[in-house]
């Protein structure tokens, strides 16, 4: 059974996340929820997929990546490109079904044949899908995978805790442009005053060198004034 306090470290870790990300952007909020979420669930093996929607010529096309997963030297070891969506049609069940989704035997269900030789050698029993959608006319921004292993079964009241969760982060979210905006803010703060030193930089610079330029030229009319040697003076 999933305690009060499993609630209290998930807010905990989205609000401490949040703060420390205003400070420092590489810190990672949604890697702080999964890690603290893997916990909670003993699971060895969580996973978040961002969503992606582009459109060209009219036509969109759907696809996914991996941009936070436990355990982390395994899902951010290096970076994860993105792929479209119906090469994954577990994730795309989870969209589609707009509710969480648990798969009982992933190692027999055709949606997950095509990870049958990860599911076997990790010996996952169950994987829990939860899709996390913004307020936004319900797009769905991405999906939590989680899986449970050797035997591992998830209970109802794991599935609902997940579902609370993923509504945190579905929150975080729609807070994610605000953040966004606060860096672009604090860098054209910097950025403009720097631009206008620059400028004043380069007005002097120009003034400098007007003046050396005089300088040298009338040095070369003193330089042709001049004797070049003595026998000249006497």
């Amino acid at each position: 059974m999933v305690e009060r306090q499993a609630f209290l470290q998930i807010t905990k870790a989205m609000i401490l996340g949040l703060r420390n990300s205003l400070v420092d952007p590489r810190v990672k909020i949604k890697q702080s929820i999964l890690t603290e979420l893997a916990g909670i669930l003993g699971a060895q093996r969580c996973v978040l997929f961002k969503i992606n929607c582009e459109g060209t010529n009219g036509t969109s096309r759907e696809s996914c990546e991996i941009i936070a997963g436990v355990p982390a030297d395994e899902y951010l070891a290096e970076p994860r490109s993105r792929e479209p969506l119906e090469a994954h049609p577990d994730i795309q069940a989870a969209i589609s079904n707009g509710r969480t989704l648990l798969i009982k035997d992933p190692q027999k269900d055709s949606r997950t044949a095509y990870i049958l030789d990860m599911l076997i050698r990790k010996d996952v029993s169950q994987i829990l899908y939860i899709p996390i959608y913004v307020e936004e006319r319900r797009r769905a921004a991405g999906v939590i995978v989680i899986d449970g292993v050797h035997g591992k079964t998830f209970h109802e009241d794991e599935i609902l805790f997940c579902s609370e969760v993923a509504e945190l982060i579905s929150l975080l979210v729609g807070q994610e442009a605000a953040i966004l905006q606060h860096f672009r803010d604090g860098l054209v703060n910097k950025i403009v005053p720097l631009a206008g030193f620059t400028r004043r930089m380069r007005e002097n610079m120009e003034v400098t060198l007007d003046y050396l330029e005089i300088i040298h030229r009338e040095a070369e009319e003193i330089d042709k004034m001049l004797p070049k040697t003595l026998e000249e003076i006497f």
